[in-house]
């Protein structure tokens, strides 16, 4: 796969009158409580097709036997006609939780790395289920990736809640 991501890696993000780099990276996290029991919320999150998200028009897996493979590779098309290729890295049904990272993109990413990590989390007194997502990216993320970031992630949560109390 051609990937905008890796190439951008050869670039340089370090301050060129430096004689050393410092890499770090920039986190973002979001939370929120779904009216849905866990098992339910849960049962949209991990197969990874995002059909409860408005913003993705359609998934599919490119590689490995299932969605829920870890390893396995999926295209995210999204409404506005960019598609991102993640690869699943972690998944856990005992504790509620997949993490993906972005491999390739259809259009160069303003970052270089992007993991996301999605884990659901039992209110066991009101059978309500806390989200949180969290995605930690490369060092050249901007404000701009960062707010986008947070209110796509805030926007997501409408649209699972709604799509696990229809």
């Amino acid at each position: 796969l051609k990937s905008p991501i890796r190439e951008k890696a050869a670039t340089t993000v370090c301050n060129n009158t430096s004689s050393s780099c410092l890499m770090s990276s920039t986190r973002t996290f979001e939370s929120s409580i779904i009216n849905a029991p866990c098992p339910k919320v849960w049962s949209k999150i991990r197969s990874m097709d995002f059909a409860w998200w408005r913003l993705v028009k359609k998934t599919a897996v490119t590689t490995g036997a299932s969605s829920c493979e870890v390893g396995s590779c999926h295209k995210i098309d999204y409404s506005d006609g960019s598609s991102w290729t993640v690869r699943l890295c972690e998944l856990s049904d005992i504790d509620h939780f997949l993490t993906y990272e972005v491999i390739a993109s259809t259009e160069a990413l303003p970052v270089t790395s992007a993991v996301h990590t999605i884990r659901l989390r039992r209110i066991t007194a009101s059978s309500e289920t806390m989200v949180e997502w969290e995605t930690i990216f490369s060092n050249d993320a901007g404000n701009p990736v960062i707010e986008d970031s947070r209110f796509k992630k805030l926007e997501a949560f409408k649209d699972l809640a709604a799509a696990c109390t229809a």
